[in-house]
């Protein structure tokens, strides 16, 4: 690989593809989003993908997508929330540093309650899925607490840990 891949991992709610964008311009790199580049393969939403193709096939296309992401050099790549996953952690942590961006499932449920369009946000046993990732996102290079920590805060830790 033409260079490194710095990969952020963590819940739906934690912030990863806001804090990706300001810590690829902070680093002067490009950042890739999985969920934009799932959409704009797909040419729609993951909301319509998981009504009209289902979660499963949604699943397939990320892991394909993260499992072959181009030799392009440095970047910061924001990785959904079910694909860091036993498939992918070690591709993933090969390329690079990886940052688990943790909080309180308190603080998810307030931040996934804003407006935005989350298809397993309505999911009966979210706390489940919650616990069942996290014990995944825990095997990251780092932890970054995000919950008390503007997202400035954030980026100027991660790059201290980069």
């Amino acid at each position: 690989m033409g260079g490194r891949t710095i990969t952020l991992c963590g819940f739906m709610g934690a912030g990863k593809t806001t804090v990706g964008r300001i810590l690829s311009k902070r680093l002067h790199l490009p950042f890739k989003d999985t969920d934009e580049m799932v959409e704009e393969e797909e040419g729609m939403s993951i909301s319509e993908i998981f009504k009209t193709k289902g979660e499963e096939y949604f699943r397939s296309v990320e892991q394909r997508i993260i499992l072959s992401t181009p030799d392009e050099g440095e970047r910061v790549m924001a990785v959904g929330g079910g694909g860091f996953n036993e498939k992918t952690i070690t591709f993933l942590k090969n390329l690079g540093p990886t940052i688990f961006l943790d909080l309180s499932f308190e603080e998810v449920k307030k931040r996934i309650s804003i407006g935005k369009k989350r298809p397993l946000a309505e999911d009966s046993n979210l706390f489940g899925l919650f616990i069942k990732r996290k014990s995944l996102y825990s095997r990251a290079h780092y932890t970054v607490w995000t919950e008390s920590l503007t997202v400035d805060e954030v980026v100027e830790t991660i790059l201290r840990l980069v």
